[in-house]
């Protein structure tokens, strides 16, 4: 039986009805066969009725049993020379069939993004089968997926639509690899399958020296000579770095200096002493400012005195375009970020035992010390709100709406959307320690749930690591690999080629079709992250060029203290700090502008690129 259903499958279907004296129509939602049907009305481009059918054929040959069935099964397994997998590996796969991988994913949406577009050598999956009851049960696919399938006189891998490649599997497990154009593939990689005691991890071992014996990571690179080495699964080849240290108890350098590990038990344990309390406190607050809405969301952020301006340029822009942000609650981290958040109108939460430690100045780069401290901000206040049961809106204070982004994530119906427990805008980060989600840590939607509340309180006791490593975003993405495989969580990253509803750094700094469609008004972006952006001050000048900036002047770096009476703000800040209208001014003519910049200077003197002259 060839890949094409032909007129010779319903002859053969009459004759074998005949011949056994019963009559077994195909199914009428398959194919209408009255005598006048004819060959040329069929529609053989679809392949689930190519594949129905098939299977139709085969249950009917099935039924009839007898010499005729013998042969037939003979004469398929004659088209091939041999089975593909010996008996001797039959514990790892018996047989292996192509599938589409586009198909394959929106089948199969378990939340991870495409990571680059597709093309002629990525358009594929393979499907391995552990066992004969795992195997299609149509006879002429079950044998190509053994033997493999004859074509122009050479044996390949048969291809099949994805349900019924997998309408046997009762078990279904899913293992990436690295892209064909990436870092990872410029250097031989082997993959190893056996059957033993199961196992959802995967351990890597490379041609480097040994780490512990190492210490200038210079010397730690990838070596041929060398012997294969277990190493952390997120050690980097090229650098000879782990990319995933643990942390230490005391001080690499200062043995009478507590190190990140015995730092981070400090906090949790100021943590445990107070929680009970602060969640009385902030059930209390929620309720008597009516924070949370009715839907059982409320909108998270946190902020230090130095970020201030970008929070007062969130909630101005929100106010000026008439969006709802009355389910805002920030948490600030010292008491002149509480004065101004009070003062612009929206609820706040000071956790002086938990916060009053952490640094007030802005971070200069991203992963700098200040930077790694206010990732614990960022943690346990999601943590609290969580714990107290509430969906939750967690966003950065460098974003701006365009449209209430509640309103999609709120949408009941998308029912594939609402299947989700944590839904993340895109990084656009294909590194490493990124993979496989490449997830946003500053703009993510959570539903409340017992998966989400045990992920955030295992994220909170992984501080050390978000110290050691620099990065919030590094460990999060592991707890979801590690939480979405053990405990069944649904993580869900919107893709940054197929959507352009929440676009961030990348497209600002990369992707300018879609920072052109913003400007044309031709977008269904809800908002805009300033991320991938080295530090505030570019944050605000990329903001003002934008038309996204509706802070005036003499309320940037702090100088709004001139309506403080008392420690409070008793007029309010919205009337003296937000601007009417947005406040424009070109800054650099190599960064997407709503308006031409070009007199503006170079950001980037080596590309020399003008993002006006492919505007126009």
């Amino acid at each position: 039986m060839t890949s094409r259903i032909s007129c010779v499958s319903l002859v053969l279907i009459s004759a074998a009805s005949f011949y056994s004296g019963y009559i077994s129509p195909l199914n009428d939602d398959l194919i209408n066969t009255t005598p006048s049907t004819s060959c040329a009305t069929l529609d053989e481009s679809s392949p689930e009725v190519r594949q129905r059918i098939a299977t139709r054929v085969d249950e009917e040959l099935r039924r009839l049993s007898g010499p005729f069935i013998k042969k037939k099964q003979s004469q398929l397994k004659s088209t091939s020379d041999g089975e593909i997998f010996p008996k001797s590996a039959s514990g790892v796969a018996l047989g292996i069939l192509r599938v589409s991988k586009a198909e394959f994913l929106r089948g199969f949406d378990f939340g991870v993004p495409n990571k680059h577009k597709p093309n002629e050598n990525d358009i594929d999956a393979l499907i391995l089968y552990n066992n004969p009851s795992a195997l299609p049960s149509e006879i002429t696919l079950k044998n190509d997926a053994t033997h493999g399938k004859l074509e122009n006189g050479s044996r390949v891998i048969a291809n099949a639509s994805v349900s019924v490649a997998l309408a046997s599997c009762d078990t279904l497990n899913i293992i990436f690899l690295p892209l064909q154009n990436s870092p990872r593939n410029s250097f031989p990689e082997c993959y190893v399958m056996m059957s033993d005691f199961e196992s959802y991890h995967i351990n890597r071992w490379m041609r480097v020296p040994n780490f512990a014996t190492t210490p200038k990571k210079n010397d730690r690179v990838l070596n041929h000579s060398l012997p294969l080495r277990h190493v952390g699964r997120i050690t980097l080849a090229t650098k000879g770095v782990d990319e995933l240290d643990v942390p230490v108890l005391w001080d690499d350098f200062d043995d009478r200096k507590k190190g990140f590990l015995f730092q981070h038990f400090d906090a949790v344990r100021t943590y445990l002493e107070n929680v009970d309390s602060v969640l009385k406190d902030l059930k209390k607050l929620l309720h008597e400012r009516k924070v949370v809405r009715s839907d059982n969301t409320v909108i998270v952020m946190t902020v230090n005195n130095g970020q201030s301006e970008l929070l007062s340029n969130f909630i101005c822009s929100a106010r000026r375009r008439g969006l709802d942000i009355g389910s805002l609650l920030v948490f600030p981290t010292d008491i002149e970020s509480k004065i101004l958040a009070d003062g612009l109108g929206v609820a706040t939460y000071y956790d002086e035992k938990n916060f009053g430690r952490l640094p007030s100045a802005e971070a200069k780069i991203y992963g700098d010390p200040i930077f790694c401290q206010m990732m614990f901000a960022k943690i346990l206040s999601v943590a609290y709100v969580s714990l107290l049961g509430h969906d939750i809106l967690f966003q950065d204070v460098d974003i701006v709406w365009y449209k209430n982004p509640l309103d999609f994530f709120h949408n009941t119906t998308n029912k594939d959307l609402q299947q989700f427990d944590i839904l993340f805008q895109h990084d656009g980060s294909a590194h490493l320690r990124y993979n496989p989600f490449s997830a946003n840590s500053g703009f993510y939607y959570v539903r409340s749930n017992k998966r989400t509340q045990y992920l955030f309180t295992s994220f909170l006791y992984h501080g050390a690591l978000v110290r050691k490593t620099k990065s919030h975003q590094h460990v999060l993405i592991q707890l979801l690999l590690e939480h979405t495989s053990m405990f069944g969580l649904k993580v869900k990253v919107f893709d940054k080629f197929e959507t352009d509803m929440f676009p961030g750094g990348f497209h600002y700094h990369q992707n300018w079709d879609t920072m052109r469609a913003i400007i044309r008004g031709e977008s269904n972006a809800y908002l805009i992250h300033m991320s991938w952006t080295e530090n505030k001050v570019n944050k605000l000048l990329f903001l003002r060029q934008m038309g996204d900036w509706y802070v005036n002047d003499e309320c940037i770096d702090n100088n709004f203290g001139q309506y403080v009476n008392g420690g409070t703000v008793t007029d309010g800040l919205v009337d003296q700090c937000c601007a009417m209208e947005p406040l424009f001014s070109c800054h650099y003519r190599d960064k997407p502008s709503i308006k031409p910049c070009p007199d503006a200077p170079l950001i980037d003197p080596k590309k020399k690129r003008n993002f006006w002259d492919v505007m126009s």
